[in-house]
């Protein structure tokens, strides 16, 4: 680019920015020098014809839009300041070390920085370092953190690990409840693919991605994980979380059922409604039921005796309740008997089979304090157990948990403690 021509408002500071960067490059980058007149580059014109704003400065920039470098080393500059009074501390020295390291990444030839740069060149000495005050870290803040924009090639995902890291430094320095950047940087961690999850450098400090583990880390633990984890993040896998309609499938319900019993045709309006006949006379004197009305705490156990309570007595009966049949008559709205009488009774609180599994297998991972492989495999044995309502160990080496490895629960888990998932899950088979 050798010249910028504006003939609608620039809505971004940040294109704004970088249009004129490009168009500031010396003439030395400039791949093409038969497009300058007279095949050099001697100015940058900016032709502006809607009186844009050129003249928005940093802070108002990174109000708009912080990018992740700045904000960690904003997050640094506020944990160096619990360092002040103990500046002689390894662990101080470690966060002077990244933010040094972090302001050695600006490019100092950069066009929009030159102009800057007597004014903050001293943040690059030595002797700005020896003895810090408040007014330095001050100045960091506002005079050189915006210029971290201006770092190329930046790995965002490894960055923004970066700065989940050392949030969780800072709210542990500052004694300040920390779970939900726990949780973050565990469940990172446990979308590493096995490929960067069990390289040998990186699996020791995925082990440690548990959140008691991490509640007890040390700043310097946090370092180490940090430089093992980071450049690794580039990996991890998405999480896909898709919305989901609340919609009825027209065609299906307008459709029939047939009973294989009897062979009976019968259309799924009339079979929804024998169907909720049967389970408000099944639960009218259920004791799960009668307690959910009176207002009485419930645990689990209970809640999945009364799934299992109906689904016995609906599938002997001749409206041959079953899943498939289930799913039909009510299709979005319950995959489950339980979420039926949800349904049925109008009852809210009553939680569905999905959700009842889904808190036990978490209690029965926080229990027994799994590895990040353990955990990631037994996610993937949740679905599973949902898809079949039972388990076998079987189930465990063939698809689609073999996509671990064939060997996978050889190699993370004992015989013993496979006995115990399969056991532990078939607690809840209905």
């Amino acid at each position: 680019m050798y010249n910028s021509l504006s003939m609608k408002p620039v809505q971004s500071p940040i294109k704004l920015q970088q249009m004129i960067g490009r168009g500031t490059r010396s003439q030395a980058a400039c791949r093409h020098l038969e497009w300058l007149p007279n095949f050099e580059k001697k100015d940058f014109l900016i032709l502006d014809f809607w009186e844009n704003n050129f003249s928005r400065d940093a802070k108002e920039v990174a109000d708009l839009s912080t990018p992740v470098l700045v904000t960690v080393f904003n997050t640094r500059l506020r944990l160096l300041e619990t360092y002040l009074r103990d500046q002689q501390n390894p662990d101080c020295q470690q966060v002077i070390a990244d933010l040094r390291a972090q302001i050695a990444q600006i490019p100092t030839d950069a066009f929009t920085l030159r102009k800057h740069l007597p004014d903050i060149e001293e943040a690059w000495t030595d002797a700005f370092w020896n003895y810090l005050i408040p007014q330095k870290l001050e100045f960091l803040k506002l005079k050189v953190a915006p210029h971290l924009r201006l770092v190329p090639g930046v790995d965002v995902a490894a960055a923004t690990f970066v700065s989940k890291v050392e949030r969780l430094k800072l709210l542990q320095r500052r004694g300040k409840p920390a779970d939900d950047v726990i949780a973050s940087i565990a469940e990172d961690a446990a979308l590493l693919p096995n490929f960067a999850a069990s390289a040998p450098k990186v699996k020791p400090h995925v082990e440690k991605c548990r959140p008691e583990e991490l509640r007890q880390a040390s700043p310097s633990d946090l370092t180490a994980l940090r430089d093992a984890l980071a450049p690794q993040m580039r990996y991890k896998q998405r999480l896909d979380k898709f919305i989901e309609l609340d919609l009825l499938d027209s065609i299906a319900v307008s459709g029939y059922i047939l009973l294989t019993k009897s062979g009976e045709k019968m259309y799924v309006t009339e079979y929804r409604e024998k169907v909720e006949k049967r389970i408000l006379e099944l639960v009218a004197n259920h004791p799960t039921i009668r307690a959910l009305q009176r207002g009485e705490p419930l645990d689990d156990w209970q809640l999945l005796d009364l799934e299992r309570t109906l689904t016995r007595e609906l599938a002997a009966s001749d409206l041959e309740v079953t899943p498939e049949t289930l799913k039909k008559a009510f299709a979005h709205s319950a995959d489950s008997f339980l979420g039926l009488v949800r349904q049925v009774l109008d009852m809210q609180s009553l939680p569905d089979y999905k959700d009842l599994v889904a808190r036990q297998f978490e209690a029965f991972i926080t229990q027994n304090r799994y590895n990040a492989d353990q955990i990631r495999f037994l996610r993937a044995v949740q679905s599973v157990f949902l898809q079949k309502r039972h388990l076998e160990p079987a189930d465990l080496y063939e698809p689609p948990l073999d996509s671990f490895g064939v060997d996978a629960v050889d190699r993370w888990f004992t015989q013993e403690e496979v006995k115990e998932v399969v056991e532990f899950a078939n607690k809840m088979a209905v």
